[in-house]
């Protein structure tokens, strides 16, 4: 299988792999992120630099914030480790675009 090697210089350990189904990149043998078909794989310490809020999962759901998940979760009073979190935001700066845009296009179509 043809595969293409990039790396800083030819004896460094880190680099990037790609192959026909497979992406790696590595910084040495014990650190390294694959993507083939079985999925992807990280290999090594992980660190988040966004907060659990900021994380989606399946593009609907968001974790909750830290102090939440603190508070101890009974069956008299649960506390849902997820909540639904619609992308909104991104939607209210999308719909502004878009009337600026059908203004335009209002005008043009009127001959100003």
């Amino acid at each position: 299988m043809p595969t293409k090697t990039f790396k800083a210089e030819p004896d460094s350990e880190a680099g990037v792999v790609i192959a026909k189904n497979m992406v790696r990149m590595h910084g040495n043998k014990d650190n390294y992120v694959v993507t083939d078909e079985k999925g992807t794989t990280i290999n090594g310490p992980l660190s988040f630099v966004s907060g659990s809020a900021q994380m989606r999962f399946g593009g609907l759901w968001v974790m909750q914030n830290e102090l939440m998940l603190s508070l101890p979760s009974t069956m008299a009073t649960p506390t849902p480790v997820m909540t639904i979190n619609p992308p909104i935001a991104q939607l209210v700066g999308l719909m502004g675009d878009a009337a600026v845009m059908m203004g335009l296009l209002g005008a043009f179509a009127g001959g100003f």
